[in-house]
């Protein structure tokens, strides 16, 4: 066996006077000691705002929504795991649970309305629509932005009730509690600030305030089981000059050091990520498709990360609302394109390498950063979003075997990101991506590529390549995005439409090497 595989790349310039760089990079074959813990099968978690998820659940004649089921089959049945479904957001928060509502939530969520802060509502009927993914767990989160305490304890007490203890991964009581204000107003100037809802909270108060909801929970709901059942904190994204405050906002050591987990009841400490606001089709690859910004924001929840891992290490790190830019409209050609589905990929697979321990990415009708728009809305039909092609090229580079841990690999080329996937102490898979921006209407030069040529063991006689891609390039939308040369439609009714691009690779070994080319604004998954 080699003691190493050796990675080489050289990246091919527009300039021809320019010369060719070119490094090489160590993929070791073994696991490395800062390596991942072990990757969960059920990592690629799922969120839906309030009134969102009704749309996602059902069809507009009530019934399952097979699109969304179909669509979710293709994530799952590729890691072996189910989905950890989030059902939260700032609507609920400041919402209200009315047991005689026949309709499971109000406003209807649409494509074009804005989530209704202040006025949402749910009904009973709303939990039963959990049901329409039998398979699936969920976070249930419930209102502690309001003073009524009352509130939150018949959102848990109607979800229980509903869904079943086995169908509730975690109780969380609160969304974004560092951002109540004693200023705060709602949808249309609506009041949302003492007395009768939460002001501005610091450590000591938010950890005062999210100990006294969970004990009244407990008290008033008995059949809430003992021990780790609560998800803590969920801080908010905080993004550009402000993005050191992911480190410190409801600082982790401080607030278990006033004892948040002194009943030993907190399951997860969860934050939220969204990379800044919304670009344009101009910025995508200057602030999207830029791995030292979201490298450098993901490095702050390490913090975090660290110190559960040193004092509370039955206690995980999760990011569970996550988009990749935050507008209240839509911007699909920034936020729904190959180059923002790339973006997706490396968040995920940096994540893993940090020690996140799931991402649950947030769905919201009216958002332009979803997966999937899953019925047809305001004169906008029904469709796969080019982010969900992260989706199934994630689950593949995680697999099926419950083992997997990810090491990021040192790539010299300027955003270029490689990372390595072991299971049972050996690589089994490495994804590359090539976030170098090049898009067919508006880039000047022919497109770029790196070269990545590997030196494998003796066993490898061959690799197997799967292609993240558009002829269109960083600007395609979905309809001509490909991987591993499938597609997921609406025609198809999400599912995977095989060989519409003929670009999958059998790479040979020759003298125990390998070489496989990776486009600008380009993914690939590469199989040992």
């Amino acid at each position: 066996m080699f003691p190493w595989l050796l990675l080489a790349h050289a990246e091919l310039v527009l300039t021809a006077s320019i010369p060719r760089s070119s490094s090489s990079v160590q993929v070791p074959a073994v696991v490395p000691a800062e390596a991942s813990p072990e990757i969960d099968p059920d990592f690629l978690g799922l969120a839906f705002e309030q009134a969102s998820f009704v749309r996602y659940a059902q069809d507009d004649k009530g019934d399952v929504n097979v699109f969304s089921t179909n669509l979710i089959d293709a994530i799952y049945s590729r890691t072996g795991g189910k989905p950890n479904i989030r059902l939260g957001g700032t609507s609920p928060d400041y919402g209200k649970y009315l047991p005689g509502q026949t309709e499971p939530a109000l406003p209807v969520a649409e494509q074009n309305n804005y989530q209704d802060i202040g006025h949402t509502t749910i009904g009973p009927s709303y939990w039963d629509l959990t049901k329409n993914f039998p398979d699936a767990v969920y976070m249930i989160q419930v209102p502690m932005a309001t003073t009524n305490i009352s509130e939150p304890i018949a959102w848990t007490q109607s979800a229980i009730e509903a869904i079943g203890l086995d169908g509730i991964f975690s109780i969380q009581p609160g969304n974004e509690a560092d951002l109540y204000s004693n200023t705060f107003t709602g949808a249309n100037g609506i009041a949302l600030h003492p007395p009768q809802y939460q002001g501005t909270l610091n450590n000591e108060t938010y950890v005062g305030n999210w100990t006294k909801y969970v004990s009244a929970i407990k008290e008033a709901v008995p059949t809430v089981p003992s021990g780790r059942y609560f998800t803590a904190f969920d801080t908010a994204a905080h993004f550009g000059a402000d993005v050191d405050a992911n480190q410190y906002v409801f600082a982790v050591d401080r607030c278990f050091e006033l004892g948040i987990d002194a009943d030993g009841v907190v399951k997860e400490v969860a934050g939220h990520y969204y990379q800044g606001n919304a670009g344009t089709a101009a910025t995508l690859g200057s602030m999207l498709m830029n791995l030292t910004i979201t490298h450098t924001h993901l490095d702050q929840f390490k913090v975090r990360i660290n110190w559960l891992r040193a004092n509370k290490p039955e206690v995980r790190f999760v990011l569970d609302e996550v988009g990749n830019s935050l507008q209240p409209a839509n911007t699909y050609e920034y936020q729904a394109r190959l180059g923002s589905a790339l973006w997706q990929v490396d968040f995920y697979l940096y994540s893993m390498a940090i020690g996140v321990a799931r991402i649950n990415y947030q769905q919201i009708m009216h958002a332009g950063y979803n997966l999937w728009l899953p019925v047809a809305s305001a004169g906008l039909p029904a469709q796969v979003f080019s982010n969900y092609y992260s989706q199934p090229f994630v689950a593949d580079f995680i697999g099926d075997s419950g083992k997997t841990r990810v090491s990021q690999l040192q790539v010299d080329s300027s955003n270029v990101a490689a990372y390595v996937a072991f299971e049972d102490g050996a690589p089994k898979r490495i994804a590359v991506v090539n976030m170098n921006y090049w898009n067919q209407t508006s880039s000047t030069g022919t497109r770029g590529s790196v070269t990545l040529s590997f030196e494998v063991p003796g066993n490898v006689e061959q690799l197997t390549v799967y292609h993240l891609n558009s002829p269109a390039g960083a600007g395609a939308a979905a309809d001509s995005i490909t991987y591993g040369g499938s597609q997921w439609t609406y025609d198809s009714l999400g599912k995977e439409v095989k060989n519409v691009r003929q670009d999958t690779e059998t790479v040979t070994v020759v003298n125990g090497a390998a070489s496989v080319t990776v486009a600008s604004s380009e993914a690939v998954l590469i199989w040992l």
